[in-house]
């Protein structure tokens, strides 16, 4: 079984929606036989590289809303994904991801996107880490069981810039138009963070062919 997830990594809810579904496959039985494939999305593919903020900021901005009102969305996230048993902090960067899907890309084809993209949402979302930072970026990768200096190739040149894009490219052909989304054997679909229960639902199905 293959599933595709679109995703990005300051997306609280594709953390918990990936979390989800591992504790889907566990419970089905799945996990080992399943390939997880993780695909590029950027939320804010307009910001720059190089640059962060505080995140309230530029939700503040993004709903015309006061700081303390984007803090509160903030918090009121965190106590969602503590149900989870995720521990995030508050105090969330505004960042662009680009450089980090580029690694992501090449953690894959290491046989290392599932360690990868777990290190990148327990950096940002747990540790507050600014994950556009390269140092942070190439800990990460290290983390993953990437070499130095291939990461560091990496995020000197434009290695995967195409990938990233093209994965991109194939989420709006598929009519994805926020993230997580998850393709399973390249027929099943679901949005969002779902329950385990509805990916139990929907693994089991597409493992049996009952699903329409």
């Amino acid at each position: 079984m293959r599933i595709d997830i679109w995703s990005d990594y300051v997306c609280p809810f594709c953390y918990i929606g990936s979390t989800r579904l591992m504790k889907a496959l566990e419970e089905t039985g799945l996990k080992d036989g399943a390939e997880i494939v993780y695909r590029s999305f950027q939320l804010d593919p307009d910001a720059k590289s190089g640059e962060s903020s505080p995140y309230y900021i530029s939700l503040s901005e993004k709903y015309g809303i006061s700081h303390e009102e984007a803090r509160d969305r903030i918090r009121q996230v965190a106590m969602m994904a503590s149900k989870d048993g995720l521990n995030f902090t508050d105090e969330l960067f505004h960042v662009s991801t680009f450089d980090a899907h580029r690694l992501g890309h090449l953690a894959r084809k290491k046989g290392q996107g599932s360690r990868f993209t777990e290190a990148m949402y327990r950096s940002y979302f747990v540790d507050g880490l600014d994950i556009s930072s390269r140092d942070v970026l190439l800990a990460i990768a290290q983390e993953a069981g990437i070499p130095d200096d291939e990461a560091i190739d990496i995020l000197d040149g434009s290695g995967y810039s195409a990938d990233v894009k093209n994965d991109q490219k194939d989420a709006k052909d598929y009519g994805i138009s926020g993230v997580p989304f998850f393709v399973i054997d390249g027929k099943y679909a679901l949005s969002g963070a779902q329950s385990p229960e509805s990916f139990r639902k929907v693994l089991e199905g597409a493992r049996d062919g009952k699903l329409g």
